[in-house]
């Protein structure tokens, strides 16, 4: 079997090149090489056969490209909400008001969506447990679960507008009806 040192004083300069053109940053090309090299040392081993090795050296290069990628759009989607945090506090806090209006709107709903909601939103009960409980299909729950999610939210959009943001949060609030008796929302 091939050797870490002869993959090296064989393949580096391709790898290199390889990677070189895919990442023009020369250093992060020597650091993705230095850890393809790593991955190789690591995984040549578990190669069975070595006519496939050039193939395998180059998906692990591959490999090794994307999660540089990867990596450095996860930094900068970090750095984006560190620097949205005022804005997401708020957003967390208008959610979490919506959702503390949602038990009292409830009572608007008939007692079988009712039941469904209490069991599965609040309680955190899953679907299957939902179904063995009610002497439903899993299926049969879970579309009850969607029709009383459904008219639940009709029951709050009909009492309040709510503006989300572009991941469906909650982020603004204002009352609708101001005769709506279950909403206890603080907006008006």
């Amino acid at each position: 079997m091939t050797s870490t040192e002869a993959v090296w004083t064989r393949f580096s300069d391709r790898l290199r090149a390889f990677i070189g053109k895919r990442i023009p940053q020369e250093s992060d090309a020597e650091d993705v090489l230095q850890e393809v090299f790593a991955k190789i040392h690591a995984g040549l081993g578990l190669l069975k056969e070595e006519e496939k090795l050039e193939a395998w050296l180059f998906q692990v290069a591959r490999r090794a490209i994307l999660d540089h990628f990867r990596s450095r759009a996860g930094k900068r989607r970090t750095a984006e909400l560190r620097d949205d945090l005022p804005e997401e506090a708020a957003a967390a806090k208008a959610s979490a008001e919506v959702a503390s209006w949602l038990e009292p709107m409830m009572t608007l709903l008939p007692q079988e969506d009712r039941e469904v909601l209490r069991l599965s939103d609040l309680q955190g009960h899953s679907q299957k447990e939902l179904a063995a409980r009610l002497g439903l299909s899993k299926t049969g729950a879970k579309s009850r679960i969607q029709r009383a999610r459904l008219k639940l939210r009709a029951a709050l959009l009909e009492c309040c507008h709510i503006e989300l943001d572009r991941r469906g949060n909650a982020i603004d609030y204002s009352r609708k009806n101001k005769a709506c008796g279950p909403c206890s929302c603080s907006c008006c």
